[in-house]
């Protein structure tokens, strides 16, 4: 595919973008203020800038430090007065010249969350379209006349502040249940004065904050509107009213952003859609509201795919395509449109590893404060180069071309050969099975998990291509080692599952062999264990027409996990009448049924076929380790404690740069 549409040039208000890809709203703006974590957020934008995307977007900027501010912990400085804070201009506008260098169009985006306020300080207060008291149990004062027209000018010097440090434009952030929305929604807005009521009157407030706007920056500058074509409640706007809204206030813009939900039902609205979500959820009513208006009109929402953002626009449904979570994925997504090597993409996996959700949105289980949580947003699960505390472009080229031996082909050892041989070394992977994939097998058959089966593949690809020598069937005994000759080696032997010793476990099957190819489960069905691997082995086997009861001993299920994705999963798990039974111990298991016991006694489960996920372990490499003797030997992925794919790419990305270090 030539993505002809796609890398089109189109007009926006008075610029040219280069191509049709823009990167939606990313890192915090103020976290500059930090010095230690400034130039990380910088690289966050730079990177989308120097892949070849039109137009990169600042995130979160709150109008004012009284009842805008979102995350606690920025230093307070008034927009209308940038000398006061030389500093934090100075920062600010250093994120626009790191963008504008590529040239990419730099754009900050604008913020009041309205009753979403959770106050830090006793200056600070909630206020909202009504009286009501928000997600995090702060009351919520109504805003009167003398409020709209004080956050009207907030905006509006905001956007002038943005414009002295060299921005292009602003993007005005109306959805997801902040201010617009709360104003725009007939749920959220029941005022029953001028301000509520009729569409007309619900958008006097938000029309009045575009207008201010303009009137402050000029015609030259341009200004984007990200707005919710739905959001996602029974009764709630449409896309055909803000279709009538864009209509009302296209004068003051000069493009549409389409998004869905509320911040309050974060997951289930869609704001950030999860894996259980359809991919580019917001296309259909982007393409509703562009019948409204002249104006560029843009989706973001669960996008990874360049064929999907070129059908879209061919098909004439939306103008260009908004890329967030898949711009930390892949920074050059564009460019490897361009170059025709569509494949090379890493094509984000919706998993919230960036953006695992926040405090003030009721996630009460992460490990993280709001404040660490506005550094930290930016994490990849198959990006190892995103968010790294340097920059990987300053290191320097390897002393030598080293012969490298990688001990296992699964996702850590795959990294690890495709970021060495990156770097110029020779590299074997010896496998003792006959594919490459390690546990990452199981995605060709999980129907949940296309998008990660992409990335095994990818994987697989990337091996392939860059030239690494693959030894399938191939178990590394000490003697192998000694034989080979590396100058470095690294440990990828991944982990196995454990064996609990329950009585009758000789009845159940381990979770994982659901996916070996001849396996066939019962319809019903009993998962013992309720982590992540209990939960989402049993999720599939829910949605391929089982019945299945996860039992886990702890208080929750899917307990490793925590805010967005662990939401998103149960819920799912719901959705799939899946029964969950937290709290309860297994005592027996036999050949068709599972003794267990809770709160409410002991009680005799019924199965056709039991499973267990009661963990993993690590497998032993100590004689590899000594075989080596004094040659290089790194730890990688599961073989340093069972894990995630995140702590594969990551440290299968640093072992390598490690080899032949300067």
């Amino acid at each position: 595919m030539s993505f002809e549409h796609l890398l089109s040039p189109m007009k926006v208000g008075n610029r040219t973008y280069r191509n049709r890809v823009v990167s939606a709203p990313m890192a915090f703006s103020l976290v500059a203020q930090n010095p230690e974590a400034r130039e990380v957020s910088y690289r966050k934008l730079e990177g989308p800038a120097r892949g070849g995307n039109a137009c990169v977007i600042l995130g979160e900027t709150d109008v004012n430090f009284r009842d805008a501010v979102r995350i606690p912990g920025f230093r307070p400085f008034d927009f209308a007065r940038p000398e006061e804070d030389p500093e934090t201009f100075e920062a600010v506008a250093t994120y626009a010249r790191r963008i504008q260098k590529y040239g990419a169009i730099a754009l900050a985006e604008l913020v009041h969350c309205g009753q979403e306020k959770v106050p830090f300080t006793p200056d600070q207060e909630a206020i909202g379209p009504v009286e009501t008291v928000n997600l995090a149990g702060v009351k919520v004062r109504a805003m009167t006349k003398d409020d709209m027209d004080r956050i009207a000018n907030d905006f509006a010097v905001a956007a002038t502040y943005m414009q002295k440090a060299g921005f292009d434009g602003v993007l005005l952030h109306g959805g997801h249940g902040f201010i617009f929305t709360q104003f725009l929604s007939p749920l959220m807005n029941t005022r029953t004065d001028e301000y509520g009521g009729s569409l007309e009157n619900r958008a006097k407030f938000p029309i009045q904050i575009c207008k201010a706007v303009r009137e402050a920056v000029g015609d030259d500058f341009l200004i984007e509107l990200r707005i919710d074509g739905t959001d996602h409640q029974p009764g709630g706007i449409t896309p055909e009213e803000t279709g009538r809204f864009i209509q009302m206030v296209e004068k003051y813009i000069t493009s549409v952003h389409v998004t869905c939900g509320i911040y309050a039902e974060s997951v289930k609205s869609g704001t950030e859609s999860s894996m259980y979500h359809e991919h580019g959820l917001n296309i259909e009513p982007a393409s509703i509201i562009k019948k409204y208006t002249s104006l560029p009109v843009g989706a973001v929402g669960g996008i990874n795919s360049p064929e999907q953002c070129e059908q879209a626009i061919a098909d004439g449904k939306i103008d260009f395509v908004i890329l967030g979570r898949q711009m930390l994925a892949d920074p050059d997504f564009t460019r490897k449109c361009m170059e025709g090597h569509p494949e090379q993409i890493r094509r984000c996996l919706r998993c919230y590893k960036c953006f695992p959700g926040s405090p003030e949105e009721g996630y009460d289980d992460l490990p993280f404060t709001s404040e660490e949580l506005a550094v930290y947003v930016g994490h990849c699960t198959i990006n190892p180069l995103a968010h790294l505390p340097f920059d990987p472009d300053s290191l320097a080229p390897a002393t030598k071309s080293a012969k490298v031996l990688v001990i296992g082909g699964g996702a850590a050892g795959m990294q690890a050969a495709i970021s060495a041989a990156e770097r110029g070394h020779k590299v074997t992977i010896a496998e003792k099975s006959d594919k490459l994939g390690g546990l990452l097998y199981f995605t060709d058959v999980d129907v949940d998990k296309p998008d990660l089966r992409n990335f095994k593949n990818l994987l697989i690809n990337e091996v392939n291509r860059l030239g690494v020598e693959v030894l399938l069937n191939t178990e590394v005994t000490p003697e192998f080692i000694k034989n080979f000759g590396a100058d470095s080696i690294i440990i990828a032997t991944g982990s196995l599952p454990t064996h609990p010793p329950i009585k009758g476990i000789e009845n159940a099957h381990q979770a994982m062999d659901v996916y070996n190819e001849g396996f066939k489960p019962g319809k019903k069905i009993v998962m013992i264990g309720g982590g992540l691997v209990g939960c989402e082995t049993g999720l599939h086997l829910a949605k391929t027409g089982h019945d299945v009861t996860v039992v886990e001993m702890l208080d929750r299920v899917a307990n490793e996990s925590f805010g967005m994705y662990r939401d998103a999963l149960v819920w799912e798990m719901g959705k799939n009448n899946m029964t969950m039974m937290p709290k309860t111990k297994c005592l027996e298991i036999g050949p068709d049924y599972v003794m267990v016991e809770n709160a409410d006694g002991v009680q005799k489960l019924e199965a056709d076929t039991v499973l267990y996920a009661l963990g993993m372990k690590s497998v032993d490499y100590s004689a590899l380790k000594e075989a080596a003797g004094d040659t290089q030997v790194q730890i990688v992925g599961d073989a340093i404690a069972p894990g995630k794919v995140d702590q594969c790419t990551r440290s299968g990305y640093l072992a390598a740069i490690e080899i032949a270090k300067a």
